[in-house]
Protein backbone atom coordinates (compact mmCIF):
# COMPACT_ATOMS: atom_id res chain seq x y z
CA UNK A 1 0.00 0.00 0.00
CA UNK A 2 2.72 2.33 0.80
CA UNK A 3 4.36 1.67 -2.96
CA UNK A 4 0.21 2.61 -4.06
CA UNK A 5 -0.01 5.83 -2.02
CA UNK A 6 3.46 6.69 -3.26
CA UNK A 7 2.74 5.84 -6.72
CA UNK A 8 -0.09 8.32 -6.64
CA UNK A 9 1.91 11.21 -4.98
CA UNK A 10 4.29 11.05 -7.92
CA UNK A 11 1.04 10.92 -10.44
CA UNK A 12 -0.68 13.91 -8.65
CA UNK A 13 2.40 16.16 -9.13
CA UNK A 14 3.73 16.53 -12.40
CA UNK A 15 3.79 15.38 -16.14
CA UNK A 16 5.37 12.83 -19.80
CA UNK A 17 6.17 14.86 -23.33
CA UNK A 18 6.71 18.08 -24.54
CA UNK A 19 8.82 16.98 -27.40
CA UNK A 20 6.08 17.23 -29.99
CA UNK A 21 7.48 19.57 -32.33
CA UNK A 22 3.86 20.00 -34.39
CA UNK A 23 2.13 21.51 -31.58
CA UNK A 24 5.09 23.11 -29.42
CA UNK A 25 3.02 26.50 -28.31
CA UNK A 26 0.05 24.15 -26.62
CA UNK A 27 3.30 21.91 -25.34
CA UNK A 28 4.72 25.36 -24.31
CA UNK A 29 1.19 26.46 -22.22
CA UNK A 30 0.87 23.10 -20.79
CA UNK A 31 4.55 23.46 -19.08
CA UNK A 32 3.88 26.58 -18.14
CA UNK A 33 1.03 25.86 -16.24
CA UNK A 34 2.16 22.85 -14.98
CA UNK A 35 5.30 24.46 -13.51
CA UNK A 36 3.20 24.67 -10.53
CA UNK A 37 4.41 21.90 -9.10
CA UNK A 38 8.15 22.95 -9.84
CA UNK A 39 9.75 22.97 -6.21
CA UNK A 40 9.78 20.88 -3.15
CA UNK A 41 6.90 19.53 -1.61
CA UNK A 42 6.66 17.93 2.36
CA UNK A 43 3.24 15.59 1.50
CA UNK A 44 1.82 14.12 4.14
CA UNK A 45 -0.12 11.09 3.31
CA UNK A 46 -2.64 8.40 4.93
CA UNK A 47 -3.91 5.10 3.82
CA UNK A 48 -6.04 2.40 5.85
CA UNK A 49 -5.46 4.87 9.00
CA UNK A 50 -1.60 4.84 8.63
CA UNK A 51 -0.02 8.00 8.02
CA UNK A 52 3.42 8.47 6.29
CA UNK A 53 5.84 11.94 5.20
CA UNK A 54 6.74 11.83 1.81
CA UNK A 55 9.37 14.47 0.08
CA UNK A 56 9.21 14.86 -3.32
CA UNK A 57 11.29 17.23 -5.44
CA UNK A 58 9.78 18.29 -8.73
CA UNK A 59 12.21 20.45 -11.31
CA UNK A 60 11.54 21.37 -15.00
CA UNK A 61 13.92 20.62 -17.70
CA UNK A 62 14.94 22.25 -21.12
CA UNK A 63 12.44 19.41 -23.26
CA UNK A 64 9.70 21.22 -21.47
CA UNK A 65 9.19 18.79 -18.65
CA UNK A 66 8.75 18.20 -15.24
CA UNK A 67 11.37 15.61 -13.23
CA UNK A 68 10.09 14.14 -9.82
CA UNK A 69 11.71 11.63 -7.59
CA UNK A 70 9.89 11.52 -4.45
CA UNK A 71 11.23 9.52 -0.89
CA UNK A 72 8.71 8.46 1.64
CA UNK A 73 9.67 6.02 4.48
CA UNK A 74 9.39 2.63 2.72
CA UNK A 75 10.73 3.42 -1.02
CA UNK A 76 11.67 5.80 -3.52
CA UNK A 77 10.16 6.59 -7.35
CA UNK A 78 10.81 8.74 -10.02
CA UNK A 79 8.36 10.20 -12.53
CA UNK A 80 8.45 12.36 -15.76
CA UNK A 81 5.50 14.43 -16.90
CA UNK A 82 4.91 16.73 -19.71
CA UNK A 83 2.70 17.45 -22.65
CA UNK A 84 1.13 14.76 -24.73
CA UNK A 85 0.16 15.96 -28.15
CA UNK A 86 -2.03 13.12 -29.24
CA UNK A 87 -3.81 13.44 -26.40
CA UNK A 88 -3.84 16.86 -25.27
CA UNK A 89 -3.11 16.06 -21.60
CA UNK A 90 -0.05 16.39 -19.37
CA UNK A 91 0.51 12.71 -18.89
CA UNK A 92 3.80 10.90 -16.36
CA UNK A 93 5.33 7.56 -16.51
CA UNK A 94 7.20 6.39 -13.66
CA UNK A 95 9.14 3.62 -11.79
CA UNK A 96 9.01 2.57 -8.47
CA UNK A 97 12.22 1.22 -6.55
CA UNK A 98 10.14 -2.50 -6.37
CA UNK A 99 10.09 -2.35 -10.15
CA UNK A 100 6.23 -1.01 -10.27
CA UNK A 101 4.98 1.69 -13.24
CA UNK A 102 2.78 3.97 -13.71
CA UNK A 103 1.14 6.03 -16.47
CA UNK A 104 -1.24 8.50 -15.50
CA UNK A 105 -2.80 12.02 -16.93
CA UNK A 106 -4.49 15.13 -16.50
CA UNK A 107 -6.52 17.41 -18.40
CA UNK A 108 -5.57 20.80 -18.49
CA UNK A 109 -8.97 22.81 -17.14
CA UNK A 110 -9.26 26.28 -18.97
CA UNK A 111 -7.39 28.46 -16.35
CA UNK A 112 -3.97 30.39 -17.08
CA UNK A 113 -2.32 29.14 -13.79
CA UNK A 114 -3.19 27.83 -10.50
CA UNK A 115 -5.52 29.23 -8.06
CA UNK A 116 -7.22 28.48 -4.89
CA UNK A 117 -9.84 26.26 -5.23
CA UNK A 118 -8.91 24.65 -8.65
CA UNK A 119 -9.73 21.49 -9.14
CA UNK A 120 -7.89 18.81 -11.26
CA UNK A 121 -9.22 15.20 -12.16
CA UNK A 122 -5.99 12.43 -13.00
CA UNK A 123 -6.63 8.79 -14.20
CA UNK A 124 -3.83 6.46 -14.00
CA UNK A 125 -2.59 2.80 -13.74
CA UNK A 126 -0.09 1.12 -11.68
CA UNK A 127 1.38 -2.25 -12.87
CA UNK A 128 2.82 -3.76 -9.62
CA UNK A 129 5.75 -5.70 -9.76
CA UNK A 130 3.35 -8.86 -8.28
CA UNK A 131 1.68 -8.63 -11.34
CA UNK A 132 -1.43 -7.09 -10.01
CA UNK A 133 -2.84 -4.19 -11.50
CA UNK A 134 -4.85 -0.85 -9.73
CA UNK A 135 -6.93 1.80 -11.84
CA UNK A 136 -7.11 4.87 -9.96
CA UNK A 137 -8.68 8.59 -9.98
CA UNK A 138 -6.99 11.19 -8.10
CA UNK A 139 -9.19 14.85 -6.97
CA UNK A 140 -6.09 16.86 -6.65
CA UNK A 141 -7.45 20.51 -5.45
CA UNK A 142 -5.24 23.67 -5.09
CA UNK A 143 -5.23 25.32 -1.40
CA UNK A 144 -3.35 28.30 -2.85
CA UNK A 145 0.43 29.06 -4.20
CA UNK A 146 1.81 26.61 -1.75
CA UNK A 147 -0.21 23.89 -0.72
CA UNK A 148 -2.58 21.50 -2.44
CA UNK A 149 -4.56 18.31 -0.95
CA UNK A 150 -5.22 15.04 -2.94
CA UNK A 151 -8.08 12.05 -2.87
CA UNK A 152 -6.90 9.05 -4.24
CA UNK A 153 -9.49 5.84 -4.91
CA UNK A 154 -9.91 3.18 -7.77
CA UNK A 155 -10.21 -0.93 -8.22
CA UNK A 156 -8.03 -3.66 -8.59
CA UNK A 157 -8.02 -5.96 -11.55
CA UNK A 158 -11.13 -7.86 -10.34
CA UNK A 159 -13.39 -4.74 -9.21
CA UNK A 160 -12.37 -4.68 -5.72
CA UNK A 161 -12.34 -1.41 -4.01
CA UNK A 162 -8.26 -0.20 -3.25
CA UNK A 163 -7.56 2.10 -0.17
CA UNK A 164 -8.03 5.50 -0.64
CA UNK A 165 -5.44 7.70 0.12
CA UNK A 166 -5.76 11.06 1.25
CA UNK A 167 -2.68 13.54 1.23
CA UNK A 168 -1.78 17.07 1.65
CA UNK A 169 1.21 19.21 0.66
CA UNK A 170 2.80 21.63 1.32
CA UNK A 171 5.99 23.60 -0.37
CA UNK A 172 8.89 23.62 0.90
CA UNK A 173 11.13 27.00 1.23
Amino acid sequence: MKKLTLLIIVGLCFGVSGFAQGSSKEAEDFYKFYSYYQGKWQVEQEVDGKKESVKLHCSGNAGGCNTVVGKGETSEWSAIWGYDPKTRQWTGVGQLSDGSRFVSAISRPPAAAFKAGMTLAFTGTLWHADGKIHYMTRKFICVDADAWRMVTTGVDQDGKAIPKVVASAKRIK
